[in-house]
């Protein structure tokens, strides 16, 4: 693309740092050329196919000029007819190379932010446009695998998951929710430490809405399931932080109703849990080969997080020893250990 003569009726504008900048950027005659008539076009408003191309190697050369993304979809805007009340809107042909585009670019840049936003406002308006469930359901499946095959290469990636998070709670359809909790095991599996994939699995859980608590049976299920997870490596603080999660959430539900706890894990739940803690915890006493010797610091955090849930002065004693240990064992949180413990303490004293 020749820019000076496609553009030869407008006049470029360069870039301009003042009369001494600081810290002059050396940038290619080409990068240079290419802005120059971008900063012109967008002074004019030019929202034409030929601006349109410009934008294209102005994000090639800078993927992440959020300005260029959003001109870009003005550009595309303009380029198509409007809906029938009047709305702008873009084709879904021009929606669906402009996301092949974007492919390409996020090759390189997995964490560019203005690259997923363009994703989205691209899906809000197919999403938008397309009323057939069915559709709906291709398009969101399809960005689904768009989005594994980011996190195949780096499962740890938080715009993927937070993109993920939006399609899946746009959509809001029973086969995804399920899909989902299916999707964050496979993820665990592969990589037990990706906390990502733990926190997934509560969005999946709860439908993606925080008032949304957990009947007792499934609760049950995820805190079974917590203690498994836990077990493939105890120092593990994935699972443990998701265990205790489970439990607060139906401790506060309990509250909140203030009935018998009947929709929520009773104390004599939470006491069997802590009874496989402590077994759980035993094992380190003679730790197996492939472990750090010592006590295990995140299965004894989480073990004091649930003894504190119970409450009652036996469980508060029990708690208040091990902080003691943590503040040992976890030099890190010593202070942190120190305070919780002197909340305990008086916590025991007016009991």
């Amino acid at each position: 693309m020749n820019i000076p003569d496609i553009f030869s009726d407008i006049d470029p504008i360069p870039q301009s740092d003042g009369p001494e900048p600081a810290c002059a950027i050396t940038y290619t005659p080409e990068f240079v050329e290419a802005h120059d008539y971008l900063r012109a076009v967008l002074k004019v408003d030019e929202r034409s196919e030929r601006a349109f191309d410009l934008t294209t190697i102005c994000l090639k050369f800078n993927p992440a000029n959020y300005t260029v993304w959003h001109y870009r979809r003005r550009c595309l805007a303009a380029l198509c007819a409007p809906t029938d009340d009047g709305r702008a809107t873009i084709d879904a042909d021009r929606i669906d190379k402009d996301l092949d585009f974007a492919d390409k670019l996020g090759g390189t840049n997995p964490k560019n932010y203005q690259l997923w936003y363009h994703r989205r406002a691209l899906l809000e308006i197919l999403f938008t446009e397309e009323s057939a469930s069915d559709k709906r359901m291709q398009i969101a499946q399809k960005e689904l695998d768009y989005v594994d095959k980011i996190l195949n290469d780096d499962n740890k990636n938080y715009h993927s998951w937070s993109h993920r998070q939006w399609i899946i709670r746009t959509i809001n359809h029973p086969q995804l929710w399920s899909a989902e909790i299916d999707y964050s095991h496979k993820k665990i599996l592969l990589d037990p430490r990706n906390n990502s994939a733990w926190n997934q699995r509560w969005f999946a859980t709860h439908e993606g809405q925080n008032a949304r608590k957990l009947s007792f049976v499934k609760a049950e299920e995820e805190a079974n399931y917590a203690i498994c997870g836990a077990q493939v490596d105890p120092f593990n603080e994935s699972p443990w932080r998701y265990l205790i999660g489970v439990f607060l959430e139906q401790w506060r539900l309990g509250v909140a109703q203030s009935e018998e706890k009947e929709e929520g894990i009773a104390d004599k739940d939470k006491r069997e849990y802590i009874s496989k803690m402590k077994e759980m915890n035993k094992v380190w006493d003679d730790p197996p080969e492939d472990y750090p010797s010592g006590p295990c610091v995140s299965l004894i955090s989480a073990l004091v997080d649930l003894l504190e849930a119970v409450g009652d002065k036996s469980s508060l004693e029990e708690a208040k020893t091990l902080m003691g240990e943590l503040v040992e064992e976890d030099p890190v949180r010593r202070k942190y250990w120190q305070k919780r413990q002197n909340t305990v303490m008086s916590s025991l004293e007016k009991c």
